[in-house]
């Protein structure tokens, strides 16, 4: 993974410890390219796989386009 991708990772988990461990993806996506880090819909959801495969985040499927993202307990 490269710097950007690192830098994308840190920002997304800090991005859920701020909103209660807890984004719907669209609002997290939105979150970050607020604050200047440009992610597309795509760029997000590799991220959010790599962060679920180390057990640090979960996603919800709420329906066919909605996506709960859920940072799990870092002690866990």
């Amino acid at each position: 993974m490269d710097e950007k991708g690192r830098m994308d990772l840190a920002a997304i988990i800090e991005m859920l410890r701020r909103n209660n461990k807890r984004m719907m993806e669209t609002a997290l996506q939105e979150a970050l390219n607020s604050r200047g880090f440009e992610i597309s819909q795509k760029e997000l959801r590799q991220a959010l796989l790599v962060l679920e495969a180390r057990g640090l985040v979960r996603l919800h499927s709420l329906d066919e386009e909605k996506k709960l993202v859920m940072l799990l307990d870092e002690g866990a």
